[in-house]
């Protein structure tokens, strides 16, 4: 692993040495004994995907402004360009993969996207009870100790393979001791969806996506609420004001700063927007939001 040095720590993946390719499989202690004490205490911006799996121990591990409550059994996946805080990991061990979005085929990527209406982080122990998950993580395991000793384009496709499979089945899975996985109800909200991730810096308004998807505003609202309960508005709203949210919590942008990046011409539009959606300012937010010495 390694960082920038911008308060909002952009972590890349470095493969530990040159028989490790863009998928690696760890375990909880290993990457704390590689990453050193001072890795795990900041929050951190990934540009790879996280995977745990816990086998022992609790701990409270913050996603995007959400904590989640992590226990013997569950398992977590922090995706890239999402923002975390390691919690006590000292308290937990398990297993770890890491690996590049790229690693796994785009067709199998693009349909575990799409098989949620909004990607889940965390799967507890009851809703893994009974699923095909840890013998897909022991399949990924055996292939990576293969891949190791014997590397090849035929080995890394290999686990390639089997960590396109662990990922399917996760996304298969259904809650038992939480909500359902809500389904998109039809692809054109996948689609919107699509682009508001790629979008949402510089398109506020939901007729710039009808435009671009060639359906109507009012059917993008009709998609967003039958699948969100939001308004296809809100949807946009929540993206913008989530990317507000890790750069005044995160990053050292001034307000200013933070209002071009999201596509505001004027940062008191910005701090207007950002206080009607939120309920406070974007100087409050930093500053309550912000640990002592950050």
């Amino acid at each position: 692993m390694g960082q920038t040095a911008s308060r909002i720590r952009r972590v890349t993946y470095i493969p530990p040495g040159p028989a490790t390719g863009d998928i690696e499989v760890n375990t909880v202690g290993g990457i704390r004994e590689r990453g050193g004490p001072r890795e795990f205490l900041d929050s951190q911006r990934l540009e790879f995907d996280l995977l745990v799996r816990v086998e022992s121990g609790n701990a409270v591990h913050t996603v995007d402004f959400t904590d989640v409550d992590l226990a013997t059994g569950d398992v977590l996946w922090v995706r890239a360009g999402q923002v975390q805080r390691w919690g006590r990991i000292d308290d937990i061990e398990g297993r770890v993969v890491m690996f590049a979005p790229h690693a796994v085929a785009d067709r199998t990527r693009d349909l575990i996207r799409a098989s949620a209406v909004r990607a889940r982080n965390h799967w507890p122990a009851a809703d893994l009870d009974g699923s095909p998950i840890d013998a897909a993580l022991r399949l990924l395991i055996d292939c990576a100790e293969h891949s190791a000793a014997e590397r090849s384009q035929l080995r890394q496709a290999s686990l390639g393979h089997a960590l396109a499979l662990l990922l399917a089945e996760l996304a298969l899975v259904e809650g038992r001791g939480t909500s359902p996985t809500v389904r998109p109800t039809h692809e054109a909200y996948g689609w919107f969806r699509d682009h508001i991730e790629d979008n949402f810096h510089h398109w506020h308004q939901v007729s710039q996506y009808a435009d671009r998807l060639g359906y109507s505003a009012r059917t993008l609202n009709r998609l967003a609420r039958q699948n969100t309960g939001l308004s296809a508005k809100e949807l946009i709203d929540e993206r913008v004001v989530l990317e507000a949210k890790r750069q005044l919590s995160h990053g050292d942008a001034s307000v200013a700063e933070v209002a071009a990046l999201l596509g505001f011409d004027d940062p008191s539009n910005f701090s207007s927007y950002f206080r009607r959606r939120t309920g406070t300012t974007p100087a409050v937010f930093r500053s309550a939001n912000r640990r002592p010495g950050e």
